[in-house]
């Protein structure tokens, strides 16, 4: 039992790197601190399972890291810069209550290696928002939102019903990963971005990372449940975070 109690800690300090500083008490100001300093690109994840944590964590710094490349070197390869900037990458690890909270960061500069002006405002995309669907449109109307109507479609595409069956977080990116590869996506974001008059899918996560709705957006702003094959409406989701994407060449029904 003790060998394995070593064992078990060996990992988590290999996994982490970091851990043994990440808990110290000024955790929390260390994160605020790279939040507020526009010479990062930073993500996190708060999941059960610490792993997971890491693995959702890095997901959406990629994410990030994507559309910011997109705008700052739109010429370049993407992915082997992303790649080449993972060695530089850093973690903090924390707890809300039985939660595991990890933070990711890695510094713009060693991402693409020229001097930024950090004095103007923060130029990462909508992306470093906030992507959490919180319940202050329910707060603000005191009134619950309801499912809207009319988008019913009982037929899904084959596109659909390969979404509809993504169950976990950490699966949304080679899902992503596979359309890039095959020129089948043409936008995503995180919900900050979500568009408002425009067609799209949206992949609805819960705090474990456990995909709880998969939605159908209309151009005027309706929302389909690919899996209820119902009405539904991503504000419906409190406390969650959503992720969306656009494909190509693909009409959404209406």
């Amino acid at each position: 039992m003790k060998k394995l109690t070593v064992l078990c800690l060996f990992m988590m300090v290999a996994i982490f790197g970091q851990a043994k500083d990440s808990l110290r008490p000024d955790t929390l100001n260390d994160i605020n601190a790279i939040k507020r300093d526009t010479s990062f690109i930073y993500a996190e994840s708060t999941m059960k399972d610490a792993i997971e944590a890491l693995s959702g964590a890095k997901s959406i710094l990629e994410l990030k890291l994507q559309d910011w490349l997109r705008n700052k070197r739109p010429n370049e390869d993407t992915a082997y810069l992303i790649e080449k900037s993972k060695s530089n990458w850093r973690n903090l690890l924390t707890q809300r209550g039985k939660y595991r909270r990890v933070f990711v960061f890695v510094p713009k500069k060693d991402v693409i290696p020229i001097v930024e002006n950090t004095s103007s405002p923060d130029d990462v995309s909508a992306l470093e928002q906030s992507s959490t669907v919180t319940e202050g449109a329910v707060a603000a109307s005191g009134e619950s939102i309801t499912a809207t109507e009319g988008v019913l479609a009982s037929e899904l595409t084959s596109d659909e019903r390969t979404m509809a069956e993504i169950i976990n977080f950490i699966e949304i990116e080679p899902f992503i990963k596979g359309l890039k590869e095959n020129s089948r996506l043409r936008a995503y974001g995180k919900y900050a971005s979500l568009p408002e008059d425009d067609a799209c899918y949206i992949f609805v996560y819960d705090r474990d990372g456990v995909i709880v709705a998969v939605l159908r957006q209309s151009e005027d702003g309706r929302h389909f449940n690919l899996r209820s094959k119902s009405d539904d409406n991503v504000k419906n989701y409190k406390n969650c975070g959503a992720i969306w994407l656009q494909l190509k060449n693909k009409e959404l029904k209406n």
